[in-house]
């Protein structure tokens, strides 16, 4: 019962906040050509950049017990 609440909210907020992305049609123009412009990848990698750092944090967490064995064990050499 509590899924689907929650799935429901999530999802008329979502229906709600969707409508204000828009541009009208005399704005369009203007909002794709500040969009699309010389520094749209400067951007776009900058944008992306918290989720590399989330993606690589959570690497690290879900692989820091298998890399600490592997640090901590005796080498075959010794």
């Amino acid at each position: 019962m509590m899924k689907r609440v929650v799935a429901t909210w999530l999802a008329s907020l979502l229906l709600l906040t969707g409508p204000a992305a828009w541009a009208c049609q005399v704005c369009r123009p203007r909002v794709h050509a500040g969009i699309h412009n010389a520094e749209y990848t400067a951007n776009l990698l900058l944008l992306l950049l918290p989720v590399a750092v989330v993606l690589l944090v959570g690497l690290g967490l879900f692989y820091a017990p298998t890399l600490k064995a592997r640090l901590t064990s005796p080498s075959a050499h010794d």
